[in-house]
């Protein structure tokens, strides 16, 4: 049994209690029992105890403030879905306090945020993850499973989209997260670090021998009344293995729903997965040559919103003493957070200095 605390009672927050709340026998989990043991308001109490009847939580801690609810015993690991601006002081506070922490994506504002964190957690012999949610769904581990049994072939190139379709100027003006400088908004650390995770967890080399530093391009669009990324466009090249992803994202652009949101890309054919990159629902796999043929498998989330699956890997990592996922590793998580300063400072995209600062 793990025992969570959840800092904020955001959108977020609220998808990740009530996934918590679920019998973990439905999906299959027979292993792991998950307890919501407090949930922490950063303003006030009352919103605190809001979150938990909205939810429906049993007998639940509230809290008024983030470090009442890191002083509480009873809480043995912390999932953070704060604005990303506040990531880094949230879970160092977090990890100080001796909790385990799952933090939401973008892990941080910045590279350097990252490492610090990752130092710490290993430094203190404590669990800590990025909460890439994701990774975790049966569906990529059976694209992984396809891959991993040459059935298409060498991957060469992986290309993924991400995409809102908003009317920016209507529904966020310049104050909303989304948009606002001040919270790290804007499309490249919102929506295009899940085109990433793609890129990476398929084409980033499981060797370390052929491990070396990607390649990056990329391009900007920036919103004119803040001057964060509505739509970013990155290349990321791989020089030993030659291969190579291109990860695509937009707060205002719209994406075609019968289109595959993510296509990995072998020499003997490809795998097509459709939905959200953020929430794939199918598989097809597109076979190349005088056989070509086409394999469709469609994957139901069995109730919820699908994020226990990464909550049952940290129970799973806690239960065998481990203090990270080799589903999403620090040091890739890190990786990623590096691809994305140098797209930010090759398009001149920098927060104020009071959220860069470690």
């Amino acid at each position: 049994m793990v025992r969570w605390g959840i800092l904020s009672t955001g959108d977020n927050a609220s998808k990740f209690a009530k996934d918590l709340l679920i019998d973990p026998s439905t999906r299959g989990v027979h292993d792991i029992t998950h307890t919501l043991s407090a949930v922490a308001s950063s303003t006030s109490l009352q919103k605190a105890q809001d979150f938990l009847s909205a939810i429906q939580a049993p007998t639940t801690t509230a809290y008024g403030s983030y470090d009442a609810l890191l002083q509480d015993p009873a809480v043995e690991i912390v999932y953070i879905s704060t604005p990303h601006s506040l990531h880094f002081q949230n879970a160092r506070a977090a990890l100080l306090a001796g909790k385990h922490v799952l933090l939401e994506k973008a892990f941080t504002v910045n590279a350097a945020q990252a490492r610090g964190l990752v130092q710490l957690a290993r430094e203190k012999h404590l669990f800590l993850m990025e909460a890439m949610w994701t990774r975790f769904f049966p569906l990529t581990q059976h694209v992984r499973d396809l891959i991993q049994t040459g059935t298409i072939g060498a991957v060469q190139r992986v290309v993924a989209d991400r995409n809102l379709g908003r009317n920016i100027e209507e529904l966020y003006g310049t104050e909303h997260r989304l948009v606002n400088p001040a919270l790290a908004g804007g499309a490249l650390l919102d929506l295009a670090i899940y085109p990433l995770t793609w890129i990476f967890y398929f084409l980033y080399p499981d060797r370390p021998a052929l491990r070396s530093r990607p390649r990056v391009s990329s391009s900007l669009v920036k919103y004119a009344p803040t001057g964060v990324d509505e739509t970013a466009t990155v290349v990321v090249s791989f020089p030993e293995t030659r291969t190579q992803g291109v990860a695509t994202a937009s707060l205002r652009v719209a994406s075609d729903p019968t289109d595959p949101g993510v296509r990995i890309l072998g020499d003997k054919g490809q795998i097509q997965i459709f939905g959200p990159a953020a929430r794939p629902l199918g598989v097809a796999v597109v076979s190349y040559g005088g056989d070509a043929a086409v394999e469709r498998k469609d994957f139901e989330i069995p109730v919820g919103h699908g994020l226990f699956w990464e909550a049952d890997a940290c129970a799973r990592c806690l239960a065998r003493g481990e203090i990270e996922s080799d589903v999403m590793p620090l040091d890739e998580t890190v990786l990623i957070m590096e691809v994305m300063d140098s797209v930010r400072e090759g398009n001149g995209l920098k927060y104020p200095d009071e959220i860069e600062s470690c």
